[in-house]
């Protein structure tokens, strides 16, 4: 049987190597490569969409190239050229991934096409490279035509096996031990350490080139381990299995920010404060629930609410639940919320928390939405009825849910409260703007409450209870301010969200013609 001619220079463990390495590495930068668009694009399903598909599209193209490069040139040189250009450009990734993405971001706006040109510029190179590594490898290790199944079939096996360790590893242990700019940067030196291994077995590069790609080398080396930044320097960064989260800081005011949304604002002053607008109104269902005994707080964030509970409600029990350990951490270690004896932190998914206890909460608050991370399942009308069930008889139920007045955000606006009605078909909504101007000017957050004390008390008994409350501090004299901020207008029927059907980031990038219609943005 026919053999390649030049086989025998290379064994078959290194070439077994390369396959397990480079098929671990591109898994790694595609789930590294959702990180890096988070903090500008978000964390949604059309962010996920778009980096699969440019990857899938980089790696066919990849395969291709790589095949018929190996046959032009036969031997190592083909893949010590995938290995070092996949190198670099990741290694470039690393140090000047954030200022590309947020130039990407203000040239495409839309929230399918911005995260796809992204990745297209970021992700995709390194994704062609390391996927033409594979064809190459088989050019070389196929030594006997008559097995070409066996050898095709054992290389990519063992391709296949790298990228489940490169997909367990870096999802597991390597994101939250080294973080996503330090394993990006160390994912570059292994590509261009294997490329420079390859190179120096083939003798594919003369003097001149070889300087070269070290001095290029060098210079992506240090730009990686000196990242360019657009963002001011945090306080306390890392990567959680969730999310980013970041801890910043100005003159007056310290800021958890999750991705791209800020999720909690301190006034370093006072840090028990209620600062935000929204947060004063949420305190409102104390008003319709002034004897509460029990509360539940569903989204932690920095642990204003439960701060200002711990205040002015000590005599509270009250459990909070967060599905972020590290969003749970941050808010103890800076943002001064210290749980007292009554206070109890549970790090879980709000759906399972509510699943596995039998407790009853005379308040529920909800601040578990953000504008551009929003957990489908905590949005339907199954949730909203298990929800429902975890009331005392005399419960009351907020909701925050933050809007920018326009565009996709109605049809959401109308789908939240159209499902929040098959659990509570009685609902007092406010909307709050926010303390500082938007580029949004219609951007506010909308209040929802629910249960059986706002279906039968009248707003003038509301408004004497909440005055009593404020008179005696125990509800945040902002609050009593915020009468006008109450919707008027009846709210137009919307999608009824289900476990099913529950299309949130379908709703986000549709828009709404002059007619109130609803309009794609194909």
């Amino acid at each position: 049987m026919s053999s390649t001619g030049s086989s025998h220079k290379w064994p078959l463990s290194f070439l077994f190597f390369t396959a397990f390495l480079t098929g671990a590495i591109v898994m790694a930068l595609e789930i590294l490569g959702s990180r890096l668009l988070a903090p500008v694009f978000g964390n949604s399903l059309f962010v996920w969409g778009a980096l699969i598909g440019v990857v899938l599209a980089a790696m066919s193209s990849g395969y291709a190239f790589g095949g018929w490069m190996s046959d032009r040139h036969p031997g190592g040189s083909v893949l010590s050229g995938l290995l070092l250009g996949a190198g670099l450009w990741t290694l470039l990734l690393a140090g000047a991934g954030q200022p590309v993405l947020f130039h990407v971001s203000s040239l495409i706006e839309d929230p399918r096409w911005g995260p796809c040109l992204a990745a297209a510029v970021l992700v995709a190179p390194p994704a062609f490279g390391l996927s033409g590594v594979l064809p190459a490898l088989l050019r070389l290790a196929i030594q006997d035509m008559g097995h070409l199944g066996r050898h095709t079939g054992r290389m990519i096996a063992v391709s296949t096996i790298g990228s489940l360790v490169g997909t367990w590893g870096t999802s597991f242990y390597l994101l939250s031990w080294l973080g996503t700019h330090m394993l990006i940067a160390w994912l570059g030196v292994a590509q261009v350490g294997l490329g420079v291994l390859w190179g120096t077995r083939a003798a594919a590069a003369g003097k001149a080139i070889g300087t070269l790609l070290l001095a290029a080398t060098v210079s992506a080396l240090w730009v990686a381990w000196h990242p360019l930044s657009t963002l001011p320097p945090p306080v306390h960064q890392e990567d959680s299995p969730y999310q980013q989260v970041r801890v910043r800081d100005d003159d007056l005011f310290r800021y958890l920010i999750l991705d791209r949304t800020f999720h909690a604002v301190m006034w370093r002053a006072d840090p028990l404060q209620l600062y935000l607008p929204y947060s004063q109104m949420m305190m409102l269902a104390l008003g319709w629930a002034p004897e509460a005994k029990r509360g539940l707080i569903l989204g932690h964030g920095g642990g204003s609410l439960a701060k200002w509970l711990g205040r002015y409600w000590p005599e509270m029990e009250l459990d909070t639940v967060e599905v972020d350990p590290s969003v749970a951490l941050a808010a103890e270690r800076y943002f001064d919320y210290q749980p007292g004896p009554r206070h109890h932190v549970h790090v879980k998914d709000a759906r399972a928390f509510l699943q596995s206890t039998d407790a009853q909460y005379d308040v529920i608050w909800m601040d578990a939405f953000a504008r551009h991370l929003i957990p489908f399942h905590l949005t339907t009308r199954e949730f909203f009825a298990e929800l429902k069930s975890h009331l005392s008889p005399n419960g009351v139920v907020a909701v925050n849910l933050a809007s920018s007045g326009e565009g996709g955000d109605l049809l959401r606006e109308r789908a939240v409260v159209s499902t929040l009605r098959s659990a509570f078909p009685v609902l007092e909504t406010y909307s709050v703007a926010g303390p500082w101007k938007s580029r949004q000017a219609r951007a506010e957050n909308l209040i929802f409450f629910g249960g059986a004390p706002v279906e039968r008390m009248t707003l003038d008994d509301l408004h004497r209870q909440a005055n009593r409350l404020a008179a005696e501090q125990r509800l945040p004299v902002e609050t009593t301010r915020l009468w006008d901020r109450r919707r008027e207008t009846p709210w137009q029927p919307g999608l009824v969200l289900t476990d099913d059907y529950a299309p949130y980031d379908l709703l986000i990038a549709r828009e709404l013609d002059e007619t109130g219609s609803v309009r794609s943005t194909n």
